[in-house]
């Protein structure tokens, strides 16, 4: 392996994402430091507006607002689809929900290939900030009556009847 100083490593790296369209802290010359691009950072470069507000916020795209996208799209309804919506419940495939965690880890822009396990980790994490809650039901979640009230706030800001 060459030997790098601090700085030459930093010259001679490739971006770190193909996808790095969106990075406001280029370094002149087009590189990008490894260390400045979050994992959890969203990287949709196209004109796509969440139905959960602006795409443009620095916010990061968290796990309960990706989930909801797809219950609202209908997308992955082989892996995730809601077993009470007026309740907020919804429920995991246990055929599919590698496929889903691993479309969540490539919605990160992890490198590394997420599993339903670490997935199921930050859906418990969800329980202590009271986001999502865990159902006694396998595979069984609920959103919580705020996450609720807010994305339907948020619907009909963007998607009026």
């Amino acid at each position: 392996m060459p030997y790098y100083t601090h700085t030459s490593y930093y010259q001679h790296q490739p971006p770190v994402s193909p996808r790095h369209c969106c990075s406001e802290k280029e370094e002149p010359g087009g590189h990008i430091p490894p260390l400045e691009v979050s994992e959890g950072e969203e990287e949709d470069c196209g004109d796509h507006v969440p139905f959960w507000g602006d795409s443009s916020n620095k916010r990061k795209h968290r796990l309960y607002q990706f989930l909801l996208d797809l219950l609202r799209k209908g997308d992955m309804k082989d892996s995730v689809w809601w077993a009470d919506r007026e309740k907020g419940i919804f429920q995991f495939s246990s055929k599919h929900k590698e496929t889903l965690a691993n479309r969540w880890g490539t919605q990160k822009g992890n490198r590394k290939r997420m599993t339903y396990q670490k997935m199921a980790r930050a859906l418990r994490n969800y329980g202590k900030t009271g986001e999502i809650k865990k159902v006694k039901k396998k595979l069984t979640y609920q959103f919580s009556p705020e996450v609720l009230r807010k994305v339907l706030t948020t619907e009909r800001r963007h998607y009026p009847h």
